[in-house]
This record gives C-alpha cells, sequence and structure tokens, in this order.
C-alpha cells in the first residue's frame, strides 16, 4: 500500500495540471454543424437617420502587401442601415433601371449591373429568404411584414416576402433585393459543366447587381471563374489565387468574414466601368500627376471603400458576397484629423510601382498628398 500513496500524489497532480491546461485554439475554419443565426433586434430607438456610416478606413502608414485581409464578423453586423440608406438605394435604383442622369441613354446599366444564369435561381431564392428575414428581424421597426409583402417604411415601398418559383422572375427578385439592402450582391456556385477548362473547378459568378462596380463591366466578369474575376489585380495569381481558392472552399454555412479596400477617383460616381482603373488606360499610357490647383477636394476627389463580407448558403451551396460601398468628398477624410491623414498619405507612398499604375496613383497619389499634409 506505500506506492498507493506516490501514485495518488501523482494522479492529483495530473488532474491540477489538466485544469491549467489551455484550451485548445479554435482554428478560423472549425466546422459545426449549421444552426440558423438567431439576429437580434436593434433598440427600439434605433433611428436610421442618426446612424452615422462606418469608418471604412483599412489603409495603413506602411509598405503594401497582397493578402487575403480577411476577418471573422459577427452575423449582427452583416447587413446595415446607416443614414446614407435613403439616399443610396435611390442611386442604385437609378443605375439598374438606366435612368440615372449621370450616364448616357444609349448607356445600358441594367444589362451590364442585374445579372443571373437560370442554375443561380435557387440560390437568388434562398438568398432572398435570408436577407429579408434579416432586415426585418434586426429593424422591425422600419421592415415589416404586411401580408404576403414586406413594406419598407424608409423608402415607403413594398415587396413579395417570398420568392415565385418561376426561374423567368429572377430579374424581379434581384432587383428586390436592391430596394431593401443597400449592399451589392454577389452569387456565386460550383459549375460541374466546366471543370475541363481553365480554372474549371473555382467557384463562377452566377448572380447578382453590382451596380457600384468600380473599372469594369460587371458583364465582362459574369459567369467566370473566381479567378478571371480578379485577373486584372497585380500579383493575384502567384499570391492570392490559391489561399482565395481554398478559402472559398473552407467557408462553411453560418461562418462570416469580413475584409474592406480604398481606393481614390476623381469624380462622384458610384457606378463606373471605363475608368479608375490603370487597365482602362491605353496600354502605353503614362501617368502623369494631376495639376493640384485644378482639384476640387471638397465635390471632385472622393475617397471610395469597400466592405466586403462572405458567408455561405446552407441549402444551395453558394457562396454571397455582399459589398458596401462608402464614397466620401477626400474633405471628409481630411476632416479626421492628422492621424488619418498621415495614414492615407503612408499606404500611398507604400504602393509598388504596379499598384501605383493599377489603381491610377500616379495621377491623383500627388496632389492628393500634398492635399492631406497641407
Amino acid at each position: 500500500m506505500i506506492w498507493a500513496i506516490p501514485l495518488l500524489v501523482v494522479l492529483l497532480v495530473l488532474k491540477v495540471a489538466r485544469g491549467h491546461e489551455k484550451p485548445a485554439k479554435k482554428r478560423f475554419y472549425d466546422k459545426k454543424e449549421y444552426s440558423p443565426p438567431k439576429i437580434q433586434a436593434v433598440s427600439s430607438d434605433f433611428d436610421w437617420q442618426s446612424q452615422e456610416p462606418l469608418k471604412s478606413y483599412p489603409f495603413k502608414n506602411a509598405a503594401y502587401k497582397l493578402t487575403m485581409g480577411i476577418k471573422s464578423l459577427d452575423v449582427q453586423d452583416w447587413l446595415l442601415v446607416e443614414n446614407s440608406y435613403k439616399k443610396v438605394t435611390a442611386v442604385k435604383s437609378k443605375i439598374i433601371n438606366n435612368s440615372h442622369p449621370a450616364y448616357p441613354a444609349e448607356k445600358d446599366l441594367r444589362s451590364n449591373t442585374l445579372l443571373h444564369t437560370d442554375e443561380a435561381f435557387p440560390a437568388i431564392k434562398e438568398f432572398y429568404s435570408v436577407a429579408t428575414s434579416y432586415m426585418c428581424d434586426k429593424y422591425p421597426m422600419y421592415f415589416v411584414r404586411e401580408g404576403d409583402m414586406i413594406h419598407n417604411k424608409i423608402n415607403n415601398i413594398y415587396v413579395p416576402s417570398t420568392c415565385s418559383n418561376d426561374v423567368k422572375d429572377a430579374p424581379k427578385y434581384l432587383e428586390y433585393l436592391t430596394q431593401i439592402i443597400e449592399e451589392d450582391f454577389i452569387i456565386l456556385l460550383k459549375d460541374p459543366s466546366k471543370e475541363d477548362e481553365k480554372d474549371g473547378t473555382e467557384y463562377f459568378f452566377k448572380a447578382g447587381v453590382f451596380a457600384f462596380a468600380a473599372g469594369f463591366n460587371p458583364r465582362d466578369r459574369f459567369n467566370a471563374p473566381l479567378s478571371f474575376v480578379h485577373h486584372p489585380i497585380p500579383g493575384y495569381e502567384e499570391k492570392l489565387k490559391l489561399s482565395m481558392n481554398r478559402f472559398f472552399n473552407r467557408i462553411v454555412p453560418g461562418q462570416f468574414v469580413t475584409r474592406s479596400n480604398f481606393s481614390v477617383q476623381t469624380h462622384d460616381k458610384y457606378y463606373v466601368d471605363d475608368s479608375n482603373k490603370g487597365h482602362n488606360l491605353p496600354k502605353d499610357h503614362v501617368q502623369v500627376a494631376l495639376d493640384y490647383d485644378s482639384l476640387d477636394f471638397d465635390n471632385q476627389v472622393h475617397y471610395r471603400s469597400e466592405r466586403q463580407v462572405l458567408t455561405k448558403l446552407p441549402e444551395s451551396g453558394a457562396v454571397v458576397f455582399t459589398i458596401r460601398t462608402y464614397l466620401h468628398p477626400m474633405s471628409r477624410i481630411k476632416s479626421e484629423g492628422p492621424e488619418v491623414c498621415e495614414r492615407l498619405v503612408g499606404a500611398i507612398e507604400g504602393f509598388p510601382p504596379d499598384i501605383v499604375t493599377y489603381k491610377r496613383a500616379g495621377e491623383w497619389g500627388p496632389p492628393l498628398i500634398k492635399y492631406l499634409r497641407s
């Protein structure tokens, strides 16, 4: 029985030691059984007109690095209603209905921005249900179910509470979504019929509304694989393609991730397919700095940022990519103070030559740096 005492001591020591073990680190892609997220309603005194836009300032005072830059997002923070809601949804409606005065009448924006394939219709229906339920649950004072309709009390319009089963109605329901949420959205699916093609095992852009595209025509990238959608980005093929595809294959329903980007433009348009990016210029074009004194930083030069959120739908398996675009006069960014200004200056100065060309920073960069430091 003498050996029993040391053995008891050893067991007690092991128990104590195990009690102090650190819990296993939660992995980003930990899979768990899906259960629909419970969306909490905002406070009863929530006033959409007093909700200042999120400060989407992802720039750093450092050398540029091409990374996915994703982080987890609480589902509660997914679809937002801010004081821009009424204005931005109205702009989007004009763009997708070819009635925005900033664009020529012959420019068919609707066919460029409201896109769908027949095989994406189940995913469209699923996303419609998810998004409308989210808005009704989170903002019950503004999105109210009335019979078989949902009343958007901010814009005083009604949309159906459920989708029809007719695939021909896909465009209508894509448009209804733009009357409920401010974000653009892209629906991506695998396409077994293209698995033998280049990048054919990737996710494909199969449906969505991309009314606020910057620097490209969404139709040119529609029904194409993920790598083609991103191919103009310098370094994507070498540095991001593998990790991006791995991420899309591993994301699970109920998981939400977000990332943000930023750019600068010398106009106030939300949709632009022939400007903003270096690939919109002739191949041998040399970018020259714009004249500082000719630029209007209150009305002409704008800071642009996209807040992107990705999740996977549980039934269709589609990956949904929502894009919230912030477009502010540069004077607003300057008013944030020297810390924000210097971070933005440092980010611009940290661009390598290929990114300078891609973002057309060779044109707006020098005058903007002068403005932010003045």
